[in-house]
Order: structure tokens, then C-alpha cells, then sequence
């Protein structure tokens, strides 16, 4: 969303849920505040409701350094990114419990921006808005957005947790707040069922004022992601595969042409955001006054907390005493073909940029992971926006759903569905865009003249590396379509050096799998708690 000003929709969730009501004219009093009722009286004011849902997600992707990091929950369980250090619960699932730091926090957040959407969509329903919409399409447009931003929380609620409970209504009263456990696909199924709903509504572009809002293109392209998703836990579905082809034939030609002209490192980089590649970014952004408090998360009000996403778990800055420190695993950087440009946009040894060590966080000599740095966001002159007083927030935008992780969700499905051309055509368009990203062109990653489920499942490990949302959801869904077996891997299979202490490595199939639910929702929900926690925990 262009500027990103939205963070100030925040307030109006706790704005006139109350009303007053007297039957003593001696107790009326003039209402300081504006009510729910009335709140809504424009456009704009609309437009502060559905930024209010987009603002929440600030809490997953920023430093958030008064609390813990929910960094690591989507970057160590699994084979691609690794921790400085021993002994991290999320890596090595050693002592994983309800009571850590990060799952509690990723569970409240989603629930957070749940609360958010069905607030809005509670809005949208019915006529009442009707009359102060003054755009063509906008009210539509708006449910979209809303439809599909609860869909991605309810996908890693299912994905994470799965038995969390499905809230598609805003709850209004104490009562109503316990929800029982979601059972089976039911998460799953509300987000397909809500994509399926927003994919009509939503605009096929905004203006450039509104850059990065939920398109069609979005709605088609999570579609795909999820559709291959429950095909993999059902049995390699023949008839979720067809829909996922079907979705991914729905968005719009003129953005699958432009893929292969955004070269790789343009998808990581703040100058060429909410580019056709992109699907769904979080917007960061910087305060406008440039000072940032990353201690404080954004639902604190006002000028104050942070809007900015958080890259330095990967360097040597202060400020990831909260995340931890983060980096590739030497199974990534042996998987990757020396010439292909993706390597070097991905990670980097002493050839880091540091700019005369004016990038003093960055030490290209610090003797963690080979000296090797993750670099996707910070890669040269992409990691000089930060904010000027403490150097911690970045304006770059995190990208949550790219054009490439589409079209190999979809190669499976062609290649499930016995159509080995189409798939090979996917995989190749994505190898093709990555030796064409440097010029002149590089010779790797070469096209494939054949294609294997192995080739999709090396070609996403490569491209999407340490990307939200992608390694670890992989190599579950892979498990359960029978692709690989998890219960034979071990902590080397999970990347770890082969010195490293058996001991501390404890994953076991099928408890980590799953996530512990938080023992804070146990305790507060006795629906949850009778269903009990997730098995194994």
C-alpha cells in the first residue's frame, strides 16, 4: 500500500463497541469519542478499517525486540536456514513446548488479524455502506481484500497447528469467544471456500496510490498453493490438482508474460516492490518521522512502535538479541549450481557488501556459517533502508506470495495429472527467469530436458530459500503425499554439520509435525483444553 499509512487504522478496533443508553436525561453526556455506528461515514474512513487487517501483520515480520522474535518459527524448522549456536527449540525441537515465546506469539498475532477481517467484513455485509461507497467495484474490492488475508491466517493456523479453532465471525461478547478445535480440513477448507468467494471481487489492479493491495492475480495465485496443499494430505487428490490448474489458468496473461523480465534479485529489492512477480508483500515501511521503535509492537497507537520489517537475524547487528542469529545451512549452499544467480542473491561468504564498513553490522569476516550471510533483503544498496536513528526497521518489503513459487506448485499438478510437458515448461520458465537475472546470461541454471517430483521439490528449495511460508510447509505436505519420509531423516538431513550434538536433535514423527498449541489458549479456552494439546507435547 503506497506511503503505508494504514498503521493508524489501528485505533478504530476499540472505537464505540460500547453505546450508552439512560432513561435520566441528568446522566446524558456528549460523546467524546466517535461510536462503530457512525464511524464509517466515507471512503477513506472504509479504507482505514480494511488497512487496520494489513497493519497487524507489521507484528509477524517486525523486530518486535521487547518481546521474541517470530522469526524463527518460519525460518529454522527446517532444512534450508540454521541458528548460530545450539540448543533452539524451533531447529532442533528439543524441549518445544506450548510455552515458547514464538509460537504463542505467532498464534495470538494470526488471531489478531483474523479478528481484524471479520471486524470489516461484518461491515461490508448487507447494504448499510452502500451509500457512502462512491467507487465502482470498491465494496467488492474491499471484501476480497479481507477474504484473502483471513485465508493466508487461516492456512498457517492449519498448516502450524491444525486443530485451532476457525473464527469466521466476529465474536461481540465474552460467551461467544470460546471456540471449539477446528477438526480435519475445516481450516483448510474456509480459506479454499473464502479464495474461492474473493477471486471475483477482487480488482485486477489498483492505482498506484494503493500498490501492493490485494489483486485477483493474488487470490488466483494462493488458490494454486493451497489447492496442491490439500492434494498432497489427501491422497494426491486428482481433483485438487485440476483445480489448481484451473486457478493458476485464471491469472491474468499479461503478469505470467512479464515474469520472466523481473530479474531474481528485483523480488527482494525496496525499488522494485509490488513487482509483476509479487503476488502478496507486507508493506514496511519506516515512521515518517524516522524513529522506529522496535520495542514496541504497532498496536500501541500513534506515532510510536513499528511499521518497518526486521532483517538482521542474518548479520552481526545488536538488535537480534531477540531473534537469534540466522544463516544458511551448508545442505543449501551445496545445492546450488556455483553459477546460478540465485546463490549469490541468496547468501554471500567475504564478498558481502559492507560499504567501507559503513554497514557495520555487516562483517564479511565473522566466522559464523562458513562466513556466509543470508542476503535476500539486504543484498548491496537493498539493505541501505533502515531507519536513521537506531538502523534496525526496513522499508523493504517481505514477499509472502511470488509468480514463482505459483508456477511450481502448479508443475506438480501437471505432473500429478500426467502432463509432464506442462510441468517441465513450468519449471523451465522458473530456471530461465534465474540465468537471465545477470547479464550476460548465465549458463545455470540450465533447462531440464525432463522432469521428476525431485526436480520441483530441489528447484522450490533453491528459489524460495528462507522465504516465509515455504521449506518446512513443503516438506510436510511432501511427507504426507509419500514424496519423502521424514521419520527416516536425520539432524544431518536437517542440515546440521555432522559434529554437531546428536543429543539436542529430538524430532520425531508425527509430533513435530505439528506445533504445540499455546498453553495460553488451553488454559483460557476450555473447548481447546478438553480436545487437549496437539499429541506428543
Amino acid at each position: 500500500m503506497n506511503r503505508k499509512n494504514y498503521i493508524l487504522a489501528c485505533s478504530l478496533m476499540v472505537a464505540g463497541l460500547v453505546s450508552l443508553n439512560s432513561c435520566n436525561e441528568n446522566l446524558d453526556i456528549n460523546i467524546s469519542k466517535e461510536l462503530e455506528s457512525n464511524y464509517f461515514g466515507n471512503e477513506y474512513r472504509i479504507t482505514q478499517g480494511i488497512g487496520a487487517a494489513y497493519a497487524e501483520i507489521t507484528n509477524i515480520y517486525g523486530a518486535d525486540l521487547a518481546k521474541q522474535s517470530k522469526h524463527g518459527f518460519w525460518l529454522l524448522p527446517a532444512d534450508d536456514i540454521t541458528s548460530d549456536g545450539t540448543g533452539n527449540s524451533l531447529e532442533t525441537f528439543s524441549g518445544l513446548n506450548g510455552g515458547n515465546g514464538s509460537v504463542v506469539a505467532m498464534w495470538t498475532t494470526l488471531y489478531k488479524v483474523i479478528s481484524r477481517c471479520n471486524f470489516m467484513l461484518e461491515k461490508l455485509d448487507g447494504t448499510s455502506l452502500d451509500a457512502v461507497y462512491k467507487t465502482p467495484g470498491l465494496k467488492d474490492a474491499n471484501k476480497a481484500e479481507m477474504l484473502f488475508i483471513r485465508s493466508w491466517c487461516n492456512f498457517k493456523l492449519w498448516d502450524n497447528w491444525r486443530k485451532a479453532p476457525l473464527q469466521d465471525v466476529r465474536i461481540t461478547s465474552v460467551a461467544d469467544a470460546n471456540l471449539p478445535p477446528s477438526k480435519d480440513f475445516e481450516l483448510l477448507d474456509n480459506a479454499i471456500a473464502s479464495l474461492e468467494e474473493a477471486a471475483p471481487l477482487a480488482y485486477e489492479s489498483w492505482d498506484s496510490q494503493n500498490s501492493g493491495r490485494i489483486t485477483r492475480d493474488a487470490c488466483y495465485g494462493l488458490l494454486v498453493k493451497l489447492y496442491v496443499t490439500r492434494a498432497c494430505y489427501n491422497s494426491k487428490n486428482a481433483t485438487d490438482y485440476e483445480k489448481a490448474i484451473t486457478a493458476y489458468g485464471k491469472i491474468s496473461s499479461t503478469r505470467i508474460a512479464a515474469f520472466i523480465s523481473v530479474p531474481y534479485g528485483n523480488s527482494f529489492d525496496y525499488r522494485t516492490e509490488n513487482n509483476p512477480e509479487s503476488l502478496f508483500e507486507f508493506q514496511a515501511s519506516i515512521q515518517p518521522g524516522g524513529q522506529d521503535n522496535a520495542w514496541l509492537d504497532n498496536d500501541f497507537g500513534g506515532d510510536v512502535g513499528q511499521t518497518a520489517a526486521f532483517y538482521h537475524y542474518g548479520d552481526a547487528h545488536w538488535a537480534n538479541y531477540s531473534s537469534g542469529i540466522f544463516g544458511p545451512t551448508q545442505k543449501l549452499m551445496d545445492a546450488f549450481d556455483p553459477e546460478d544467480p540465485r546463490k549469490s542473491e541468496t547468501f554471500k561468504g567475504d564478498n558481502v557488501e559492507n560499504y567501507g564498513w559503513s554497514y557495520w553490522w555487516i562483517n564479511p569476516y565473522w566466522g559464523k556459517f562458513g562466513n556466509n550471510q543470508l542476503v535476500k533483503y539486504t543484498n548491496g544498496d537493498r539493505g541501505k533502508e533502515l531507519d536513521p536513528m537506531w538502523q534496525i526497521g526496513s522499508n523493504n518489503n517481505p514477499r509472502l506470495l511470488r509468480l514463482a513459487d505459483v508456477k511450481l506448485c502448479v508443475a506438480e499438478a501437471y505432473l500429478e495429472t500426467g502432463n509432464a510437458s506442462a510441468a517441465l515448461a513450468q519449471v523451465n520458465d522458473v530456471r530461465e527467469r534465474a540465468r537471465n537475472s545477470v547479464s550476460p546470461a548465465s549458463e545455470a541454471p540450465a533447462a531440464l530436458t525432463s522432469l521428476s517430483m525431485a526436480d520441483i521439490m530441489k528447484e522450490r528449495m533453491l528459489e524460495l530459500a528462507g522465504e516465509d511460508g515455504h521449506r518446512w510447509s513443503d516438506l510436510k505436505r511432501w511427507h504426507a503425499a509419500g514424496y519423502i519420509n521424514l521419520s527416516q531423516w536425520t539432524a544431518t538431513d536437517f542440515g546440521f554439520p555432522a559434529d554437531y550434538d546428536s543429543n539436542l536433535f529430538k524430532f520425531e514423527v508425527p509430533k513435530n509435525l505439528l506445533f504445540p498449541i499455546p498453553t495460553t489458549e488451553l488454559d483460557r479456552n476450555p473447548l481447546m483444553a478438553a480436545s487437549g494439546q496437539n499429541p506428543g507435547y
